[in-house]
């Protein structure tokens, strides 16, 4: 999906970027390419997983609507943490792995919670 957005750029990130040279464009593209579930699972040491743990913490601290639909989101949530456990028994070596079978859990909750929506 392509969007097209318009954001507002903090002073505190602008001079980042400029004293950095880096594109803020840039920055936003990793930032967003790094929020993974089953990614944030299946690297349980890994500094990549930052950008997950912000989505997560916006969730938790979200609208009133965000946390009315937890408990929808829970049974697939625990699929997905079953699905990572169960793989990662052999240590890091499978993390490709695990990523791979947490992203069908993730296809599967998507279809259902949109299909739920619309009744």
């Amino acid at each position: 999906m392509d969007l097209n957005l318009k954001v507002s750029l903090p002073e505190d990130f602008s001079m980042l970027c400029d004293l950095f040279q880096v594109d803020p464009e840039m920055i936003i593209q990793k930032f967003i390419n790094r929020v993974s579930f089953p990614f944030y699972y299946s690297r349980p040491d890994g500094n990549e997983r930052w950008a997950t743990l912000f989505f997560l913490n916006e969730i938790m601290e979200g609208s009133p609507q965000i946390q009315a639909e937890l408990p929808f989101h829970e049974p697939f949530m625990d699929a997905l943490a079953e699905v990572v456990f169960k793989h990662l028994d052999d240590g890091n070596k499978n993390a490709e792995k695990v990523e791979i079978a947490g992203r069908k859990v993730m296809k599967k909750w998507h279809r259902q919670i949109l299909a739920a929506r619309k009744k």
